[in-house]
């Protein structure tokens, strides 16, 4: 029987079924609740849906925070770079590129906006996204993004501190290096968006999409989606050490500055 009930060590309601009935999806808890009528229990559950994924969600991302730290401390900042790159260029980032290259850019915002609204984006760690079309591009604007966003300032949801600030004190970058869009201060967790730029630049000449990235971590970030490559600003290529095809018909690969 399901039993969704306050529970005050966490301080929130959470499922405590008969032990028959615990190891149901809450998704076909809901449509059991819409088939019995019970249409505000089908509510509570379908917001339950966030809660219930944000302890797994967050200690992942926190966990990766803390292994890129780590790596960056005992080895160096550049074997960090190593290792973003050791790890997404294999099946992770390349099996991404090679799928977004079959969708039109709004087709890549869309696959991308469900990623980000399961990523737990937004003030109250919802989903929520700005989106904007402009003339040339899409913004997908992230206030903050579920995981560097946050980190960055902090979880208002759990009351936690920022994970630059103590007890966590993880690390960012020391000078700035090509690879980290040639800023310094750049979270080391955040280096992976700017691996993904690299990667799609050196296997295609041009990234899908790139970062806004926001020095004031109390300001929004942002991926956008440009419509073409040749619409692109040069800085895109140039903030990682990369000089801007002239022609994108049959380019394989940017060149280095």
């Amino acid at each position: 029987m399901l039993k969704f009930e306050n529970w005050d060590l966490i301080k929130r309601k959470i499922r405590q079924d008969d032990v028959e009935d615990l190891g149901i999806p809450t998704g076909d808890m809901v449509c059991k609740a819409i088939d019995e009528g019970n249409y505000e229990l089908a509510k509570e559950l379908t917001r339950y849906f966030i809660p219930e994924g944000k302890g797994l969600h967050d200690l992942y991302c926190d966990w990766c925070y803390d292994i890129f730290d780590k790596v960056a401390k005992k080895y160096g900042e550049e074997d960090l770079h190593e290792l973003l790159r050791a790890t997404q260029s294999t099946w992770m980032m390349y099996r991404t590129w090679k799928g977004m290259q079959k969708m039109t850019p709004f087709e890549r915002l869309c696959i991308n906006a469900e990623v980000f609204r399961a990523h737990r984006c937004g003030p109250k760690q919802q989903g929520e996204l700005a989106i904007i079309e402009e003339s040339d591009r899409y913004i997908m604007q992230l206030d903050p993004c579920g995981s560097g966003g946050r980190m960055r300032r902090g979880d208002v949801v759990d009351g936690t501190r920022s994970r630059l600030e103590k007890p966590y004190n993880f690390g960012a970058t020391s000078k700035a290096y090509w690879w980290s869009w040639n800023m310094t201060d750049v979270p080391y967790y955040c280096l992976h968006c700017a691996m993904c730029e690299i990667l799609m630049i050196e296997w295609g000449g041009w990234p899908m999409h790139v970062t806004a990235y926001d020095p004031d971590p109390h300001k929004p970030c942002a991926w956008i989606f440009y419509k073409s490559p040749e619409l692109m600003p040069e800085e895109y290529w140039t903030r990682l050490g990369f000089k801007k095809p002239d022609n994108f018909s049959e380019v394989k690969g940017a060149q280095r500055l």
